[in-house]
C-alpha cells in the first residue's frame, strides 16, 4: 500500500526508516533494483492489464493518463489504476550494515509508523538488536 503522493519507487541516496528485525531503524538507500507493476485499464476498452513501468509512456501516478505497450506490442493510451513496487532496495544502516528489503519493509523517513511515544524505544531497540545479532 501506498499514499497518493508518495512516488512509484524510491530513489538512491533516499533517507528511509528500515524494517530490522520487527524494529525500524535508520537507514540510506545504496541500490535499486527497480520494478514496478503498473495495473493499467485501456482506453475505449473495460480490459486491465499489468505491464512494467519500463512499458509505460508518463507520469507513474494513479488515475495519470500514459501510452503503454500492450502484451501484443501495440502502443495504447491507458489510465493507470494502481502501481506496485516490486524492486529491491540494498540499504546502509547508520552502522554501516547492509539489508536488501522489499519496500514494503520501508518507510519514507518522516513518515508516521508508529507512535510517536515509541520513537526512543524503537531506536534503542533497534540498537540493541543489531548488537545482540553481532554478538551472537
Amino acid at each position: 500500500f501506498q499514499a497518493a503522493d508518495e512516488p512509484a519507487y524510491l530513489t538512491v541516496g533516499t533517507d528511509v526508516s528500515a524494517k530490522y528485525r520487527g524494529a525500524f531503524c535508520e537507514a540510506k538507500i545504496k541500490t535499486v533494483k527497480r520494478m514496478v507493476k503498473v495495473k493499467v485499464t485501456l482506453k475505449g476498452e473495460s480490459t486491465s492489464q499489468v505491464v512494467q513501468d519500463d512499458q509505460v509512456k508518463g507520469p507513474l501516478r494513479v488515475g495519470s493518463t500514459v501510452e503503454v505497450k500492450t502484451s501484443e506490442g501495440l502502443s495504447s493510451e491507458a489510465v493507470i489504476s494502481k502501481l506496485t513496487d516490486a524492486s529491491l532496495y540494498t540499504v546502509v544502516f547508520d552502522d554501516g550494515d547492509e539489508k536488501t528489503l522489499r519496500r514494503s519493509s520501508l518507510c519514507l523517513k518522516g513518515e508516521r509508523h508508529f507512535a510517536e511515544s515509541e520513537v526512543s524505544f524503537l531506536t534503542d531497540d533497534c540498537h540493541f538488536l543489531k548488537e545482540k545479532v553481532q554478538n551472537d
